[in-house]
């Protein structure tokens, strides 16, 4: 059990940092996770299948922009100097986490459309 406690203080520290002290996982959090979810639920009296597709979608928004900023971070931190290289992977990871939005988006869509 100790070996199971101590494997899993890495992700929680993860966690901690994630959720504490990177703005944009704060705002998805409480803009789209505390706020929005509940909102959009009372408002458009949503089923459990269509309020687990939106929470999918905000996990995988989060799940992609704590993706992106561990790569920011270490790539900062392995190359602090400008690289052409560096600054493209940064706008890919950037770039991964617009798509999880866009199709947060379109989710969202298709739920208050009625066609889900």
């Amino acid at each position: 059990m100790e070996y199971w406690i101590k494997r899993l203080s890495h992700p929680l520290r993860g966690l901690k940092y994630a959720f504490t002290r990177d703005f944009a996982i704060q705002f998805e959090t409480i803009v789209f996770g505390i706020i929005g979810l509940p909102l959009v639920y009372f408002l458009f009296k949503l089923s459990a299948k269509e309020l687990l597709l939106l929470i999918f979608c905000w996990f995988f928004i989060v799940v992609t922009e704590i993706q992106n900023s561990s790569i920011e971070i270490a790539l900062t931190k392995l190359h602090p100097e400008n690289d052409e290289a560096i600054g493209r992977s940064k706008d890919l990871a950037s770039a991964a986490v617009v798509w999880a939005f866009i199709f947060g988006l379109i989710c969202l869509l298709f739920v208050i459309s009625g066609k889900i």
